[in-house]
């Protein structure tokens, strides 16, 4: 398949899912990113853990610019809380090359990633 039909593909995959699998997505990669990063830092490779690390962080600030502050603002100020947490620890991670603040990040998305998950399975 070529790079322009798997990026037609990848669009009209994603233009066409719903929302909820959309955001499980996202915070599968994250999870992803994550673990790149840790086997980067492990190999001292700094741009592979850096290139990790930024996507890491995009996601998580897609994820903040998805809020929806109008439909449940006080929830909307605690996961925005959440997610600058998670970029922190993800910068701090970058610049110092200790894995303890990705760790921290993983915890918070993890749980937010399970929370959302059985959201979505409650839903008729």
């Amino acid at each position: 398949m070529s790079r322009a039909a798997a990026s037609a593909y990848q669009r009209v995959d994603l233009e066409s899912a719903p929302k909820t699998l959309i955001v499980e997505r996202l915070f599968a990669r994250f999870a992803q990113d994550l673990d790149q990063a840790r086997a980067a830092i492990a190999a001292k490779n700094i741009q592979a853990k850096a290139k990790a690390i930024d996507h890491a962080i995009c996601i998580a600030v897609e994820l903040k610019a998805a809020l929806d502050f109008k439909a449940a603002p006080e929830m909307c100020a605690n996961l925005e809380a959440l997610y600058d947490f998670v970029i922190g620890r993800l910068t701090e991670c970058n610049m110092s090359l200790q894995t303890k603040p990705l760790d921290q990040a993983a915890k918070i998305m993890i749980d937010l990633s399970g929370a959302f998950a059985q959201a979505h399975a409650s839903i008729p």
